[in-house]
């Protein structure tokens, strides 16, 4: 994963995600919890996501370059348990929380760098949920749409097989988080030895 200057390995990556998986489902994260994230696209973000998958939690992805309306509807329609941020870009968004349990990145007890670094175990199914899209809805008004890990996984295996490891060495990840593009542009190269 390269952020700028960060550089982060497939092992640093895979420790830093299991460490924040672990904390996560400590914290009740599992099948069918729904977490939303909200972070400029960053290691975190990555990281993020990955955590929420490991856990066995569902993750919704919120982008801070939306309008604050669609910010706080996505949040609440969602039905999110917990919000994934950083305290000053909540802190500049103001959203509204009620309902929402949130966790900061910058701001998690300093036990969680303690906690194992291997995956935590989870009882997830190929219907479990990965991920909730919000799109602009055929009304104008956002709809969400779920998202199962077959379906997820089907993806990443079409991708898998349509493009080389060659073809995905260095991919781009240029699209807002809550495109389903993203899905390609994160996880098809990590997938397969590739940089993001």
């Amino acid at each position: 994963l390269v952020v700028g200057t960060q550089r982060l390995s497939y092992a640093q990556l895979d420790a830093r995600a299991n460490q924040l998986a672990h904390h996560l489902r400590s914290q009740g994260v599992g099948p069918e919890v729904r977490v939303a994230v909200l972070m400029e696209r960053n290691a975190d973000l990555v990281t993020s996501l990955l955590a929420i998958l490991k856990a066995g939690g569902t993750y919704v992805p919120l982008d801070p370059a939306y309008p604050r309306q669609r910010l706080d509807f996505t949040l609440a329609d969602s039905g999110a348990r917990f919000l994934l941020s950083h305290q000053s870009l909540l802190a500049s968004l103001k959203l509204d929380t009620q309902g929402v349990e949130t966790r900061c990145l910058d701001a998690l007890p300093e036990g969680v760098s303690a906690l194992p670094t291997s995956a935590p175990a989870t009882s997830v199914s190929e219907e479990s949920l990965a991920y909730v899209i919000y799109t602009s809805g055929s009304t104008g008004r956002p709809k969400g749409v779920a998202i199962s890990h077959a379906s997820a996984t089907t993806f990443l295996d079409w991708a898998l097989s349509t493009f080389s490891p060659a073809q995905l060495k260095g991919t781009l990840a240029a699209t807002s988080v809550c495109f389903d593009l993203s899905i390609f542009e994160l996880f098809a190269p990590l997938a397969c030895g590739g940089a993001v």
